[in-house]
């Protein structure tokens, strides 16, 4: 109990920018629960003076102040709702804001250990719990309890003796509503939990269309989804069975105390110790009391959801961002030269036997090429994942023209840092928007010389409206190779120092591979260049060839010497596998010296 308090404190703490509305909300909400006791407080002056007494001043006074009080009451209630709409909506955009945006700050390794479709349910499905709770749920909550109040108050001072047997009622009612509450609550954690895996295969199945129309596994990931479906039903079904359960019971309770009263009622009307007008309205407002009890037994199902769905926010939230270091000097770093050097650098993944780096020494200098080669799950990625900080060394270090990477500025530090890979990302928007991610305000002359310099621009003319064509979720609308040369587009705009290529030619056709082959080699002046790759031909133009096994460096050298040595690179190359042959749309060719 004690926790579902300090939670829903929390939650409506996001209320607190908007508490001047919220102070209107609240003293409307007070203003339609005072005026609720004056139905039942009128029919007693009605009955025992205009019907009862004849008395004509009160045959007209009642009919006006219940008038009166009816539109009184409205326009109240009218404010309460839009007032308490309008901030529990703003609240939520605020709450849905700051989820993304933590979602977008996290470390890669959280995102890498919590299912995509879980995150999108927290957007999708947890939010609007939560607003549910911040919006219906708490204008029921505050209106009825005061009209419960009010209620409560005409009544101890209409007969005392008949509210004490109602109020005898409320210890049992309240410890209903804790054990339904408990249930409730993990239900719908697991209603949450269920949903985030019915969100991931439905985004999983859909982007694997093609993988499921050509193994035909149309049956399977039918089922697969049908399994999940249905343990969301009977989660849901069980939520359902204990808020349904709640609300009769509680109104069981309710008519035994009504029935007790009415007998207790009738003996002291008998005895004229309660007149026909107080009777009528002592009942009147005992019936009144039903439908906030109700209203409130019932919205305890959708608070619940609410703080399920708050628990799981706000445990993300609390989730630390990645580390990022500030700048004390307030002066502006310059461009990176791109030196690299890494010392004793091991890095293990969680959960995973043994290392992916283990004691890994090199250097890089300045506008070199090297090329990390090595059989799978030799450390080559995870290399090229520490130099971006998405992870961060166990042991040793790397360092960025001497100064170790935990000590830059994140935000410079990627600045410094272009990226083309196999799995290149595009997002629904123009080809002009793909090019300069990160950097909206680049003119379109800059746009087309990055088209131009990555071997797109043919391409890129020849579609409907050039730079301006949308180009589809993730760049559906383009071949692999067309989305590869965008990519490098991409690069060539933001003009890094260091550029991390990672397969970025392994899923190409021979026509796709030479034109982004060409794209690369121009990218590759000037720079230092990181290339992990399988591609004779890519790994042949590279100053120096670094062979990996195990996270570890056993060779370092040129094409010629490696190969002549008969050792470990040797024996990649004749596998066949590690590292592919040139393509014969690549014919073999010596290096080229730097200009």
């Amino acid at each position: 109990m004690k926790d579902s308090l300090s939670l829903y404190r929390r939650l409506l703490g996001t209320l607190r920018p908007y508490r001047k509305v919220v102070v209107l909300s609240v003293l409307a909400m007070v203003a339609a629960a005072s005026l609720e006791p004056v139905l039942p407080a009128l029919l007693k002056p009605l009955i025992d003076e205009s019907l009862i007494g004849k008395n004509h001043t009160a045959q007209w006074q009642i009919p006006l102040f219940l008038m009166l009080a009816f539109l009184g009451k409205g326009i109240a209630e009218y404010v309460a709702n839009v007032s308490s709409q309008w901030i529990a909506n703003k609240a939520i955009t605020d709450l849905r804001q700051a989820v993304f945006r933590h979602q977008l700050h996290l470390p890669l390794s959280v995102h890498q250990a919590e299912s995509g479709g879980r995150m999108l349910s927290r957007i999708l499905y947890d939010i609007p719990q939560v607003g549910a709770a911040l919006s219906n749920a708490w204008i029921i909550v505050i209106r009825d309890s005061f009209v419960i109040l009010g209620l409560t108050a005409y009544l101890v001072y209409t007969a005392w003796e008949l509210t004490l047997l109602i109020l005898a009622i409320a210890p049992v009612v309240a410890w209903l509503i804790r054990v339904a509450s408990r249930k409730l609550r993990g239900s719908n954690r697991d209603m949450q939990l269920t949903t985030g895996r019915v969100t991931g295969a439905v985004e999983a199945s859909l982007s694997g269309i093609r993988e499921v129309k050509l193994f035909g596994t149309h049956d399977y990931e039918d089922e697969r989804f049908a399994s999940l479906a249905e343990r969301l039903r009977k989660q849901t079904m069980h939520t359902v069975r204990v808020s349904s359960a709640n609300a009769p019971l509680v109104q069981v309770l309710a008519a035994a105390a009504v029935s007790a009263v009415i007998w207790t009622a009738s003996a002291l009307s008998a005895e004229n110790r309660l007149s026909p007008g107080e009777f009528v309205s002592f009942v009147t407002a005992m019936s009144m009391l039903f439908e906030p009890i109700r209203r409130l037994t019932n919205i305890n199902a959708v608070i619940q959801r609410g703080l399920a769905g708050a628990q799981s926010i706000f445990e993300l939230l609390d989730t630390a961002v990645e580390t990022d270091t500030v700048d004390t000097t307030g002066a502006t770093r310059p461009r990176a030269r791109g030196e690299l050097c890494f010392e004793q650098v091991g890095f293990g993944y969680p959960g995973q036997n043994g290392l992916a780096l283990d004691g890994f020494d090199l250097r890089v200098h300045p506008g070199e090429t090297i090329a990390l080669v090595g059989a799978s799950g030799s450390g080559k990625s995870t290399l090229i994942n520490l130099i971006a900080r998405f992870f961060s060394p166990q042991h040793g270090r790397i360092l960025l023209d001497g100064e170790a990477l935990d000590t830059l500025p994140l935000g410079w530090l990627r600045a410094q840092l272009g990226w083309v890979g196999q799995h290149v990302v595009l997002f629904d928007d123009s080809v002009a928007a793909n090019i300069a991610y990160g950097q909206p305000q680049t003119a379109i002359a800059q746009i087309e010389a990055a088209a131009r310099a990555a071997h797109a621009w043919d391409f890129i003319q020849a579609l409907p409206e050039g730079l301006a064509t949308r180009i589809g979720p993730n760049g559906s609308q383009l071949s692999g190779g067309q989305r590869q040369r965008i990519a490098i587009a991409r690069a060539f705009l933001r003009n890094a120092p260091i550029l991390l290529l990672d397969e970025a030619t392994s899923a190409l056709d021979n026509a796709s591979e030479r034109a982004v082959k060409n794209a690369l080699d121009t990218l590759r002046k000037d720079r230092t260049v990181l290339v992990v790759a399988h591609r004779l031909s890519t790994i042949r133009d590279a100053d120096r060839i670094v062979v990996m096994e195990h996270g570890r460096i056993v060779e370092s050298g040129t094409h010629e010497a490696l190969a002549a040595a008969n050792g470990s690179y040797a024996r990649l190359l004749a596998s066949g596998t590690d590292i592919a042959p040139a393509t014969t749309a690549e014919p073999a060719a010596a290096p080229q010296p730097a200009p």
